[in-house]
Parts: structure tokens; C-alpha cells; sequence
């Protein structure tokens, strides 16, 4: 997997703030996790993309995004892939936790309860 990195190139009209936000938003990050690297809310996230977006004369992230990246306000980068050997390993960790463990059984189902039909006759 790799890993997407951006670099502000120029600020352009943008604030420092909003320089840094743009930044994350190019790596591929939403909102709230910009919110949470920031150390800021979620509600003031939005107004810095809604600043930039103003300001880049965008209509959503995605555009943002782009027309930061044609204007050459941010540069992108991919970093390397991961090592193949260390993929390998990592994909037989995961796939060795959904199979069973030798020994183990599985798990009982819970069984539906019994309904009992009575007949109620007629004490006419």
C-alpha cells in the first residue's frame, strides 16, 4: 500500500491555517481526522475547507484538491510500496486470525425456543 504525501508548494491567498488543512486534505484525510491532528473541532475543519474552497473558487474537496494540485500550491508524492516479504507476513497474520485455531470449537448457536401449541377446546 502506499502512502500519499503533499507538500505546500505556495500559499497562494491562503491562511496558514488553511495551508496546513489543504495539506492534510491532499493526503486523503477527512474532516474529522484533520480535526483530530490539529487539535481543533470538526465544525472549525469545515470552515477552513469552506475558506479554502471560497478562495480556490471550488465546489467541494475533491475539487479542491485538484485545483490546488494544477495551480501548483501543493506538490503530491507517493511514497514506496511496502517491502513484498513483509506484506506476505502480514497478510498471513490477518488471515491466520479468521480461521479457527486447532482445538478450538466453534462457538453454539443459540437455539430458537420451543413454542408449544395448545388446542383450547370448547367448555360449552
Amino acid at each position: 500500500m502506499q502512502r500519499i504525501h503533499a507538500q505546500i508548494i505556495d500559499k497562494g491567498p491562503l491562511t496558514e491555517r488553511e495551508a496546513e488543512v489543504l495539506r492534510y486534505m491532499c493526503e486523503g484525510l477527512f474532516s474529522t481526522e484533520i480535526a483530530l491532528r490539529l487539535f481543533r473541532s470538526p465544525r472549525t475543519i469545515g470552515k477552513h475547507i469552506e475558506n479554502i474552497a471560497g478562495k480556490l473558487n471550488a465546489r467541494g474537496s475533491s475539487e479542491i484538491v485538484l485545483i490546488a494540485r494544477e495551480t501548483g500550491l501543493v506538490q503530491i508524492t507517493l511514497s514506496n510500496p511496502i517491502n513484498p516479504a513483509l506484506k506476505i507476513v502480514l497478510l498471513l497474520i490477518m488471515f491466520s486470525n479468521l480461521m479457527p485455531q486447532h482445538g478450538m470449537r466453534r462457538p453454539k448457536t443459540p437455539r430458537a425456543p420451543t413454542v408449544r401449541l395448545v388446542r383450547l377446546q370448547n367448555r360449552n
